[in-house]
C-alpha cells in the first residue's frame, strides 16, 4: 500500500500527517514552535530549532505501525508564505528565520509609497501592495540595515523552501510562495520591476531555481532518512503557500470557489482565473492549479483573538465549555462588537496601528456577551473581505478554529453561505500530500473529503445583515483614533 506524507510548517507549529493513497488521514503528529515576538514589531524563528521539531514529527510518522503495510511513495510540504529565511551553500541558517508578521520595514515602505505610481505598478506586476509582510520588503529592509547577513548567505528561501532544502539538498523556490510579492505573476519568474525598485538586482543569483508546486524537488537523503527514522530515496514534491495548499486540501479549486482557513491568520481566498481585483485590499497569490490565482483577503490575526478571549476573558480555557456557553446567547451579543485587530490589519484594508477593542458593552452586559461578540467579530471580517463579492453561494472552511461547529454556524449566519466544513481540518497537510502524489504520477482524481454542511438561519442572517454597518463604520471611524493613539505612545517613549 502506498502512503503520501504531507508536512504543514505553520508560524507556530509544524505537523506532519500521513494519509493512505484515498488522502483520508490515518497518523498526525504535531509540535508547538516558538517564534520571538516582540513589541518593536520583529517576528523571528529560530531556524534549526523549527527544523528539529519537524523532524521530530516525521520521527514519530516513522514509527507507525501502519507503515509495516505499505511505504511512503511520496512527501509534500505546505509552509507560512511571505518571510525571509537565509542560508549558505550548505543550508545552514544566516540569522534567525523573519515571518510574515514582522512589520520593522514598515517605515521604509512608507519612504517608498512617496514614489509617484511605484505601488500600482508593483501590484499590476506581483498582485500585491507594498506591505511590510512582504519577502521583498523585508529583503529591502535587510539590504538597508544587516547588509551583512545578505552578503553571507548563498540562498533566500520562503520558510518550506528552506526546510525542502535541508531534507533532499536541493535548493528551489516553489511558485506559489515565491508569487506573493517576489514574482511577475503573469510570466512566472522574478519580478525585474521589484528587484530594481527596491535594490535587490545585485540578490538575483541567490534565489535558487523556481519549481511548480508539483514538480518532483529530490529525494530524502540518508543524513536526514538517519535523523528521522524514513527510508533514504523517498521522493519530495516542491509543495505549496499553505493558504494554496489549503485551498487544494479543502477541494477550493474551481474559478469562483471562496474558502477561509480560520489560523493564526483568518485568511479568506476566492479561486479565480484572471486577476480581477475585488476591493482594494485585495492581493493574488498563485494556485497549485495551473493557470489560476488566488484573489486573497489574509487578516494579521485570526485564531489568537481566540486565544487572547480564553487567556483573559473566559474563566476556563476549555474551547468545548466556551462553545456551550456562547451558543447560548442570541445573535448579535445584545449589540457587542469586538474589532479583531490584535496585531494591526492588513486585510482587507491596511493599517499598522489598529488595535482590538470591545463596543457596545452596558452595565448588563454578560461575561457570554463578551465570549460571543470574539467570535461574531472574526465573522464580520469574513463579510467585510467579501463585501464586493456577489453574495450567497458556499463558503469552505479549513484550519484549526474549524473544529468549533457554534463558530461555523456563527460564520454561516452572518456571512448567509453555506459552510462547508471537512471532519478532518488539517487540510494543508492534505494538499500537500495531495501535491506529493501529483509529482510521482499517483494522482489521476483529487478524491472527495467528508464533509458536513451548515445552512445559514434566516433570522440570524437577518440580524447580522442590520448589524454589520455598525462593525464595518466602526474600523472607518477608529482610524484616526488608531494612529493618535500610536502617536501618543511614541511621544510617551521618546520623552
Amino acid at each position: 500500500m502506498d502512503f503520501y506524507l504531507g508536512i504543514d510548517i505553520g508560524t507556530s507549529r509544524v505537523k506532519s500527517v500521513l494519509f493512505d493513497a484515498d488522502f483520508n488521514a490515518v497518523a498526525s503528529v504535531a509540535e508547538n514552535t516558538a517564534p520571538d515576538l516582540s513589541a518593536s514589531g520583529h517576528a523571528e524563528q529560530d531556524m534549526q530549532l523549527m527544523l528539529d521539531s519537524v523532524l521530530r514529527t516525521l520521527s514519530e510518522v516513522a514509527r507507525s505501525p501502519l507503515l509495516a503495510q505499505g511505504h511512503i511513495a511520496a512527501i509534500g510540504l505546505a509552509g507560512q508564505g511571505e518571510g525571509v529565511w537565509l542560508s549558505d551553500a550548505d543550508g545552514n541558517p544566516v540569522g534567525p528565520g523573519m515571518l510574515w508578521s514582522d512589520t520593522r520595514s514598515a517605515g521604509l515602505m512608507h519612504e517608498l509609497l512617496q514614489r509617484p505610481g511605484l505601488d500600482r505598478r508593483l501590484f499590476a506586476e506581483t498582485g500585491t501592495h507594498l506591505q511590510p509582510c512582504n519577502s521583498s520588503l523585508q529583503l529591502h529592509w535587510l539590504a538597508r540595515y544587516q547588509p551583512e547577513r545578505l552578503a553571507a548567505a548563498r540562498y533566500v528561501f520562503c520558510a518550506k523552501d528552506w526546510v525542502r532544502f535541508r531534507l533532499t539538498g536541493v535548493a528551489a523556490l516553489e511558485l506559489t510562495d515565491a508569487s506573493a510579492s517576489l514574482l511577475d505573476q503573469q510570466a512566472g519568474t522574478l519580478s525585474t520591476l521589484m528587484l530594481d525598485e527596491l535594490g535587490l538586482s545585485h540578490l538575483r543569483d541567490k534565489f535558487p531555481p523556481l519549481l511548480a508546486a508539483d514538480a518532483p524537488a529530490g529525494a530524502l537523503t540518508a543524513e536526514m532518512a538517519q535523523r528521522c527514522g524514513l527510508p533514504a530515496g523517498i521522493a519530495v514534491a516542491a509543495g505549496a503557500l499553505d493558504v494554496s495548499s489549503a485551498a487544494l486540501g479543502c477541494g477550493a479549486v474551481h474559478n469562483g470557489d471562496i474558502y477561509t482557513i480560520l489560523g493564526t491568520t483568518c485568511c479568506t481566498g476566492i479561486v479565480c482565473t484572471s486577476r480581477e481585483t475585488v476591493s482594494d485590499g485585495t492581493r493574488f497569490v498563485g494556485s497549485t492549479e495551473a493557470g489560476s490565482f488566488i484573489n486573497l483577503f489574509p487578516m494579521q490575526a485570526g485564531t489568537p483573538n481566540i486565544d487572547w478571549l480564553r487567556q483573559q476573558i473566559a474563566l476556563t480555557p476549555d474551547l468545548q465549555q466556551l462553545e456551550v456557553e456562547i451558543a447560548g446567547v442570541a445573535p448579535g451579543s445584545n449589540g457587542v462588537f469586538w474589532q479583531p485587530y490584535l496585531n494591526g490589519e492588513r486585510a482587507p484594508f491596511y493599517s499598522p496601528t489598529a488595535r482590538a477593542g470591545y463596543f457596545g458593552i452596558g452595565q448588563h452586559t454578560t461575561r457570554a456577551e463578551l465570549q460571543r461578540a470574539v467570535f461574531e467579530g472574526l465573522a464580520y471580517a469574513i463579510v467585510d473581505s467579501l463585501q464586493e463579492y456577489p453574495s450567497g453561494g458556499e463558503l469552505y472552511l479549513t484550519g484549526g478554529g474549524a473544529a468549533s461547529a457554534t463558530w461555523l454556524q456563527i460564520i454561516a449566519d452572518c456571512t448567509g453561505r453555506t459552510v462547508i466544513a471537512s471532519e478532518f481540518n488539517e487540510l494543508s497537510a492534505r494538499g500537500a500530500a495531495l501535491l506529493a502524489a501529483r509529482s510521482v504520477g499517483a494522482l489521476r482524481q483529487v478524491p472527495p473529503v467528508a464533509q458536513t454542511r451548515y445552512q445559514p438561519d434566516p433570522n440570524a442572517h437577518a440580524c447580522y445583515r442590520e448589524l454589520f454597518p455598525v462593525y464595518r463604520l466602526l474600523r472607518d471611524q477608529l482610524q484616526p483614533v488608531w494612529q493618535a493613539r500610536h502617536q501618543a505612545l511614541q511621544r510617551l517613549k521618546e520623552s
